[in-house]
């Protein structure tokens, strides 16, 4: 069967629409797994503000028995040394004890003091840990929708990508080898576009004026041309409508 100029490019557009669309799955999938990573982020940036808060509280109440457990130790101190002074003979020794226990007392005010201190801090660490517990579970809720939506999206464009390949396949087929591979290498160079139509006598690529004579060749599908400018393939977009009003009127695909 004899191909025509015009239904090798009705052949190698077709594929290019398929290839396109291919081409803006695949950009689309691309964004789903870094918007996933920065999901993934968030919430861990939020554990991590939430298992902080939590270390600090554990901290303080550790320092909280620590003072309580130096206060009640100095305080059998003060009980032990206000026992002796009853037994002591000596004035001197009398004052010098009943010194340091006045001491013992004084520090054991700024222990009470620095324990005060640490209930306070411990109060406000439950407030601020359960206020950050609250925000992860709602972030977290709100993000694992979202997730959820976007694992759903992903699915889809793979799917969508695997029925568009399907339909590669079958648009490949239909195009031979050589002029694949012209169109294959056009496209690498000019960003996925291999071909573009013409209008007014220009080209709808680079939109430079083509000359007159190239320009008639290409409405009448003839042969198959490229730009002088940019060298992607020129068609006329009425003469492929045409040729599938054509098709469609006898009877072919």
């Amino acid at each position: 069967m004899v191909v025509t100029p015009l239904e090798i490019l009705k052949a190698l557009v077709d594929l290019q629409e398929i290839d396109v669309r291919i081409l803006e799955l695949e950009n689309d999938s691309k964004q789903i797994p870094n918007r996933l990573k920065e999901i993934g982020n968030i919430v861990g940036s939020k554990k991590t503000e939430l298992n902080d808060e939590l270390n600090r509280l554990d901290e303080a109440e550790m320092a909280r028995r620590l003072a309580e457990s130096d206060l009640k130790a100095e305080k059998e101190k003060i009980k032990k040394w206000e026992s002796r002074l009853n037994d002591i003979k000596s004035n001197r020794d009398y004052q010098a004890l009943s010194r340091e226990i006045e001491a013992c007392r004084k520090a054991n005010l700024g222990i009470e003091d620095e324990i005060l201190r640490k209930m306070q801090d411990i109060e406000d660490l439950k407030t601020s840990s359960g206020q950050k517990k609250e925000e992860l579970a709602e972030k977290d809720a709100e993000l694992s929708k979202e997730r959820q939506a976007l694992e759903e999206k992903l699915a889809s464009i793979n799917a969508s990508i695997a029925g568009e390949e399907k339909g590669r396949n079958q648009a490949k087929e239909r195009v031979e080898s050589r002029w694949y591979e012209q169109y294959q290498t056009i496209s690498r160079r000019r960003e996925g576009i291999a071909l573009v139509d013409v209008l007014d006598e220009h080209c709808q690529g680079c939109h430079m004026g083509i000359p007159p004579q190239l320009y008639n060749i290409i409405l009448k599908g003839a042969q198959i041309e490229t730009c002088p400018y940019c060298s992607r393939i020129l068609y006329f977009k009425p003469a492929l409508v045409d040729l599938d009003i054509e098709k469609a009127s006898s009877g072919q695909e």
